[in-house]
């Protein structure tokens, strides 16, 4: 079955979620700690976004989860994952968003 969204339209939907995704942050300790976005872009269906969270550098913590916030102050995007890092380790996070049409 061919698809019911035009391929330009939803590649404008696409920068329209992403425009509208403003920050990233990860729990530690039960904290939620806001990272840096160092880049946001599109890659196909994907949604693709990395930060760092310079904050936590010279902590030994772990992560227990990530999540995205809209500009609206909305969770966007939420992921439970656990990832331990030693104090002196940068901690990078790379979100992949794939946005695409399913078809029945």
């Amino acid at each position: 079955m061919a698809n019911y969204f035009q391929n330009n339209f939803m590649k404008y939907r696409r920068e329209q979620w992403l425009r509208s995704l403003v920050y990233v942050e990860v729990q530690a300790g039960g904290t939620w700690y806001r990272g840096t976005i160092n880049k946001k872009a599109v890659e196909g269906d994907d949604l693709v976004i990395t930060a760092t969270f310079p904050n936590l550098d010279n902590s030994a913590v772990t992560i227990t989860a990530s999540r995205v916030i809209d500009s609206r102050g909305e969770t966007g995007a939420l992921q439970n994952r656990t990832i331990s890092k030693v104090a002196g380790q940068g901690t990078l996070i790379k979100i992949t968003i794939p946005i695409y049409e399913v078809t029945s």
